[in-house]
């Protein structure tokens, strides 16, 4: 299975770096291949749960979200670079090969794979970070290497030590996470922080949380798309890779989770709310959405490792992953429009980028779990699970409800102000930019992902009654917004259509 895996994965990078390199001179070729490599990585999942077995379902998630943003975000890629740089190489391959460090991380199933991918795809999110060159992103940069970077190799190295004391350093670094699973490794409070430090550092979690609103705003917009939809779950997917192979101490990790994720969601809504930078307030709600999923994580400790937990975790997971890419992405075509990314230097936008305003009501209708996107399903979910949870397991699950509620609330208003930027706003923005098409094409990938999930993940429900139902609300939401906007594309008709008294047009 082992050589299967590396022989899907390799041809699957080969394609999409191929794809990159190729980007300037065969351009028709190049996405091809792209797209086709990004869907290989969809392929896996089915091909490795119902054939193969090459990696197990801890992966799945992970390579599903990868797959869906990466190829909103490699069409974005290119579309961005030629409009700033004039070529799209420059950014395209280490986009590129950003996303095929993913790959080899979320496909891990040894141990030895697990650290070396890790930290490769650390280095590499680092000098994407640093694509700019200016000396803010330098700082942002040596931030996120030392706070979200550097403490989780510590963490990793922990894992690697405490393996290697029950079972020898050559056995610990070739066995598989399923071998390892069956050792009953259990650890005291002390290496329990030691192994998860590194992980609440790179969800970014107060207090080691201050690397990321620079990070993710200082990077290029289609660096920022991958690095808050795929990039930031990492956090989850190394703690749930190390609760696979040693036993912590579980009060002390359960309640440090919870409690440090339902802070982390206050204080970033709280953020997010008086930003003026359009990537600064998405990247602020990204550190709330992270928060709010490590919180969900502790609670899945918590409850002892229930199901329900587990999908309503994995459900939150993705939709954020696919509305943040989507609003990152379009963040980064009001930025070219525009030649700002300043809220109260925007407005109206929807006069001359019609698709970008449809991304940007997707992508919010979705933040706030509204009907007709993934969004809402996810939010509805996990509202129900923690009901549960705290009527039979305890209190600690009324932490991360009263954090779900605030930041629903909270996102609701941030979510207006930046659909200001397109309908109403501060100053009309009078542009004669025209938008690069494949910009466009990739938004209008991203809104339809976000309502076709709205679709598909109910019918995955653990209650098949409450996934029925929540797919005819989803249904007929969405047939109401697309009637709502026929209805407005008609109006528009008549109205420019229409010869005022004294022949001009309103």
């Amino acid at each position: 299975m082992l050589m299967y895996k590396y022989l899907y994965v390799t041809i699957t990078s080969a394609l999409i770096i191929l794809g990159s390199i190729l980007v300037d001179s065969k351009q028709r070729l190049s996405r091809i291949l792209r797209l086709l490599g990004y869907s290989l990585i969809i392929v896996l999942i089915p091909l490795s749960a119902f054939y193969l077995e090459i990696v197990d379902q801890v992966s799945y998630p992970f390579l599903l979200l990868l797959g869906l943003v990466g190829i909103a975000v490699t069409l974005h890629t290119e579309g961005y670079s030629r409009v700033l740089y004039g070529i799209a190489r420059t950014l395209q391959l280490p986009m590129d090969i950003f996303a095929a460090s993913l790959l080899l991380l979320y496909t891990s199933t040894m141990l030895l794979e697990f650290v070396v991918f890790w930290i490769i795809t650390e280095l590499i999110g680092f000098m994407i970070i640093l694509s700019e060159g200016t000396r803010e992103s330098w700082r942002a940069g040596i931030q996120y290497l030392i706070v979200g970077a550097l403490t989780a190799d510590f963490s990793l190295f922990t894992l690697l030590a405490v393996t290697s004391y029950h079972i020898g350093l050559d056995k610990a670094l070739t066995a598989s996470f399923t071998d390892l699973s069956g050792l009953g490794i259990s650890v005291g409070p002390i290496i329990t922080v030691l192994l998860f430090i590194g992980f609440i550092a790179k969800a970014a979690l107060v207090p080691l949380h201050f690397w990321l609103p620079d990070a993710y705003t200082l990077a290029p917009s289609p660096a920022s798309a991958m690095l808050s939809g795929v990039m930031e779950k990492m956090s989850i997917y190394g703690v749930l890779r190390i609760l696979q192979v040693v036993l912590p101490h579980i009060v002390l990790l359960e309640y440090l989770l919870v409690v440090l994720g339902a802070v982390t969601v206050v204080y970033a809504s709280a953020q997010a709310l008086v930003q003026r930078d359009v990537k600064r307030l998405l990247s602020y709600s990204t550190m709330a959405y992270s928060g709010m999923l490590m919180s969900l994580l502790g609670i899945y400790i918590y409850t002892g490792y229930s199901i329900s937990v587990l999908y309503a975790l994995y459900t939150l997971m993705i939709a954020h992953g696919v509305a943040k890419s989507l609003l990152f992405i379009n963040a980064g075509s009001i930025e070219i429009l525009a030649n700002t990314r300043d809220i109260y230097e925007l407005g109206y936008l929807s006069r001359i980028d019609q698709q970008g305003s449809l991304a940007t009501i997707t992508g919010v209708l979705s933040l706030i779990g509204s009907p007709s996107t993934i969004g809402f399903a996810a939010k509805l979910y996990t509202f129900i699970v923690l009901v549960y949870a705290s009527m039979n397991y305890g209190v600690l699950s009324i932490i991360p409800l009263v954090a779900l509620v605030f930041l629903s609330a909270s996102g609701l208003v941030y979510g207006l102000k930046y659909l200001s930027t397109y309908y109403g706003g501060y100053k009309p923005i009078r542009s004669r930019v025209l938008k690069y098409r494949l910009l466009s094409i990739a938004e209008g990938y991203g809104l339809g992902v976000n309502f076709a999930l709205g679709l598909v993940v109910p019918l995955l429900a653990q209650y098949t009654t409450l996934g029925l139902l929540v797919l005819f609300i989803n249904f007929v939401a969405l047939l109401g917004l697309i009637m709502s906007y026929i209805f407005i594309l008609a109006q528009k008709k008549i109205r420019t259509e229409e010869i005022w008294l004294g022949g001009a047009y309103p």
